[in-house]
């Protein structure tokens, strides 16, 4: 398991958002079999939904949908 805390910035206005950021895993996996769970931290409004993609063995990218220009974002990484 691994775990992190990550702020993503939004600098563009609503209905566009650029807060995509890729999050360097500190321990490759074996393969990209693994979940991601996600947390927002602080005030949550406006910042909508959390997305993963791009999952590789040593990183994942992560953004949310929503128009907040930032958000601090707890992420957990599990094997199941």
């Amino acid at each position: 398991m691994e775990t992190g805390v990550i702020t993503l910035t939004n600098t563009k206005e609503y209905p566009f958002n650029n807060s995509e950021t890729t999050v360097a895993l500190k321990h490759e996996q074996t393969d990209t079999e693994y979940t991601v769970l996600t947390e927002t931290l602080g005030k949550a409004a406006l910042v909508g939904n959390v997305c993963i993609s791009g999952k590789a063995v040593n990183g994942f990218t992560i953004a949310f949908e929503g128009s907040a220009k930032s958000a601090d974002i707890r992420y957990v990484v599990i094997r199941e």
